[in-house]
């Protein structure tokens, strides 16, 4: 069940930049010319000039996100597994309690997927510390 969810959230966070990543290359030369930054946007997002505040979603969205964290601490839990090292139960919880969040803030978005995931990894790293003996939730 670890494996299997370390693999999911790898490819939940490679979907989400190749689904959200496709607006990239229209905002990149603005991104390359340093213009993602200004003072503009220390004002309210809904002062900031509407192309301004689109490059910044697209930034936010894509890869400023937390799509490509995701895929490494996917990629860390299945190279800890193939190890037969433990991952600790309170990764398993963390992303439980972060995604239960957000999946409250915003439903119709892929946020229930990973939700579920991070409660099948959980399910089983708890299964896998109680078969081990090793009792770290923290």
């Amino acid at each position: 069940m670890v494996k299997w969810s370390a693999i999911a959230l790898i490819s939940l966070g490679i979907i989400h930049m190749l689904v959200l990543g496709a607006e990239i290359p229209a905002e990149l030369p603005n991104w390359m010319s340093l213009n993602l930054w200004t003072w503009d946007h220390w004002a309210p997002l809904r002062a900031q000039p509407l192309d301004l505040a689109l490059s910044g979603g697209v930034f936010w969205q894509s890869i400023g996100s937390l799509a490509i964290p995701l895929v490494i601490l996917g990629a860390l839990i299945l190279w800890l597994d193939r190890r037969g090292l433990p991952t600790p139960v309170f990764v398993g919880w963390g992303l439980v309690v972060w995604t239960a969040v957000m999946t409250a803030i915003m439903p119709p978005s892929g946020l229930p997927i990973v939700f579920v995931v991070s409660v099948f990894l959980t399910i089983g790293l708890q299964a896998r510390s109680r078969t081990h003996g090793n009792s770290s939730v923290g």
